[in-house]
């Protein structure tokens, strides 16, 4: 009697034990499949940024930047100051706008002339340039991150990263692939759309940002029914607001910013700037 609880317990245990070994099998499994998706990811990255610097070679579909829009960007991430700045974009105006992909020839030696810089003081009308930029910002991430509530940490420049992170399970490692490939689309769609108004996935994710971090947003949100608050709804007065404001050189791209603002309010019928 006894060799037989014996022989049950063991029987029990050695079960007990196959589950657990295949429990252990399929996380490992799981952690295998997130290494090889990170690893994939990056040997895209990698032929990517290989596509682009390769004499000779064709840039893949994924990555369509220009020579002009990768200095554009080397720039942004230069200062020429020994004060801090909140980012990496440059305290004046003239490398960025000497590498704007809006440039030609004729233009580039108009440009070694501008002497604009930002103002030491931004006024309130100033502001109004940031906010303009950081409004079109958050409503492509609400957009894409529809399901989300929190943004913080999310920006234009890291939406991928940002896609790859709300899809993995923060435990397991394992990649929700559906949820990620409907964020993707969703991403890809309203880039595709935006783009029919001029919109550069390249160039205008690290403009709105520059703005933003040179005239700052608006310190305090405008009543309703304020004047202020109509004012800052009316695309007419925010149009003669970067007419009046903002640097010759930095107007096309701004007035495309709110452009873009403009077809997104009108899309999702709310107002056009969002608190």
């Amino acid at each position: 009697m006894d060799l037989e609880k014996t022989v049950d317990a063991l029987l029990s245990k050695n079960e007990q034990l196959e589950q657990e070994n295949d429990q252990l099998k399929s996380m490992l499994s799981v952690v295998k499949e997130n290494i090889d998706l990170r690893a994939k990811v990056q040997r895209l990255n990698n032929d990517s940024l290989e596509d682009l610097t390769v004499p000779g070679r064709k840039p893949s579909s994924l990555w369509q930047n220009t020579i002009d829009e990768r200095q554009f960007r080397k720039d942004l991430q230069q200062t020429k100051s020994n004060h801090e700045h909140r980012t990496s974009s440059p305290i004046d105006f003239k490398s960025f706008i000497q590498s704007s992909v809006h440039t030609d020839a004729s233009e580039k030696a108009e440009f070694h002339s501008c002497k604009t810089e930002v103002p030491v003081v931004v006024k309130g009308p100033e502001r109004l340039l940031g906010e303009i930029s950081y409004q079109l910002d958050r409503r492509i991430l609400s957009y894409v991150f529809q399901g989300h509530r929190r943004l913080y940490g999310f920006t234009l420049l890291n939406i991928p990263a940002k896609i790859i992170e709300v899809s993995t399970h923060p435990l397991t490692g394992k990649v929700d692939e559906g949820y990620q490939l409907h964020l993707t689309q969703r991403h890809s769609d309203l880039m595709e759309w935006l783009n029919q108004f001029g919109y550069k996935t390249a160039l205008h994710p690290s403009f709105t940002e520059f703005v933003v971090n040179n005239y700052g947003i608006l310190k305090e949100r405008p009543g309703e029914y304020s004047n202020q608050g109509v004012d800052c709804n009316n695309p007419d007065f925010l149009r003669s607001v970067i007419i009046k404001t903002a640097p010759g050189k930095l107007q096309k791209d701004l007035l495309l910013v709110l452009i873009c603002l403009c077809k997104m309010a009108e899309r999702d019928k709310k107002p056009l700037l969002l608190w």
